[in-house]
């Protein structure tokens, strides 16, 4: 099967298309054939060389949507034919393994390519929102980063939960982000967001990247509120609060979110911004990565015709 990937970490032209086996699903996998593809900022910095050496080839990706082509003999919930959202290993390929407990079914109506948009931000804004910063009704809750692919979700999940939430972006996002859900928006090009809103937030999600500017999230929070961050590094500080590092955890499983997010997508209670389709093709991942690179608006999806 043709599969894209690389074999020494450099720019987005590392990429090479490889013939490999097509995998064989366990008793408890799926076999899906790969219909779209959603490209992550891991994934570009892995290939940089940001997480360790190089295995030869090596085959990135975890989002993808496909179709169930073979169903492992210990799994009576999916049958062949059914289109899935799946997080998986190794997806930038035509044939890709899902463990059943990461892999949910697209609803009618919902397309490949926008169910491929929310795989990795969704399950991080839906662990975020509702397991490690606990959200509740009524809260005021700042998300930084609110017109990206996590914090844009994260807006979403909260305002679907009760929360007031305040979206905290550059000021060319302010109608994307109030048209979210935000009852508020603080551009953070044209004022200083730790001042503006100096002790408002029950709780504060920093989904920007690398979690950057945590001391203005301990300015942002009210004593003995919540910061849920991306960041990788607890802070110093005197002000009484809890700060929660925002990691892979199976406390709450992969199809929980996943599953919570489809049925809120299906109800259109939530969007998610799809930037670029690009072909499955070396072009089209050499494209994809090299957008991944720089400033860009909305999810980059590969699709598979």
């Amino acid at each position: 099967m043709k599969a894209f990937g690389y074999d020494h970490h450099g720019s987005p032209d590392v990429f090479q298309e490889y013939d490999v086996p097509e995998p064989s699903p366990s008793a408890n996998q799926l076999l899906v054939r790969t219909i779209a593809v959603g490209l992550n900022n891991r994934e570009r910095s892995e290939r940089a060389g940001g997480f360790g050496a190089v295995t030869s080839p090596t085959i990135p990706g975890r989002d993808v949507v496909g179709e169930v082509t073979k169903v492992g003999k210990n799994i009576d919930d999916f049958v062949e034919g059914d289109l899935v959202l799946t997080h998986t290993e190794h997806g930038y390929a035509e044939f890709v393994l899902a463990e059943s407990d990461a892999t949910v079914e697209v609803p009618d109506g919902i397309t490949p390519t926008r169910a491929a948009g929310i795989i990795t931000p969704g399950l991080t804004a839906y662990k975020t929102v509702k397991y490690f910063a606990n959200v509740q009704p009524g809260q005021t809750v700042i998300v930084k980063g609110a017109s990206g692919g996590v914090g844009s979700l994260a807006v979403q999940i909260a305002t679907d939960l009760g929360a007031n939430v305040i979206g905290v972006a550059s000021s060319h996002n302010e109608d994307f982000v109030t048209s979210i859900g935000a009852s508020r928006f603080v551009a953070y090009d044209q004022s200083d967001p730790a001042t503006v809103l100096a002790d408002q937030g029950d709780v504060v999600i920093n989904s920007a990247m690398n979690g950057a500017g945590t001391d203005d999230d301990i300015k942002m929070v009210k004593p003995n509120g919540t910061i849920a961050s991306v960041a990788h590094d607890s802070p110093s500080t005197d002000k009484p609060l809890k700060f929660v590092h925002v990691h892979p955890t199976n406390d709450m499983t992969d199809r929980e979110a996943l599953q919570a997010v489809i049925d809120l997508m299906k109800d259109g209670k939530l969007t998610v911004n799809i930037g670029y389709t690009l072909p499955f093709s070396r072009d089209g991942f050499v494209k994809g990565h090299q957008l991944l690179e720089e400033k860009h608006d909305g999810r980059v999806i590969i699709v598979n015709q």
